[in-house]
């Protein structure tokens, strides 16, 4: 299956961990405040859409395939935005 055959909430959580592999290589060759800025943008993008997939109805272990997340991660991010958005 190729990401033009998924739902959208889960082709962003997709792209925005390709973004964050793809690109930590640069990151690293930049001084250590960029690289903390640029992994911390990155990761809150993935992140937000790991949260946008949840929303959508996408089961947290198939977010953390699509991230290539460990599946404790995306459950504790759904559990803490559902504990500061009750």
């Amino acid at each position: 299956m190729n990401d033009q055959d998924l739902r959208p909430e889960r082709r962003a959580v997709r792209l925005a961990a390709r973004r964050l592999a793809d690109e930590t290589p640069a990151l690293t060759a930049a001084s250590a405040d960029a690289l903390r800025a640029g992994l911390a943008a990155r990761v809150d993008t993935l992140r937000q859409a790991a949260l946008a997939a949840s929303h959508a109805g996408v089961p947290p272990l198939v977010i953390a395939h699509d991230s290539h997340l460990p599946a404790k991660t995306v459950r504790e991010w759904i559990a803490a935005e559902c504990y500061v958005h009750p």
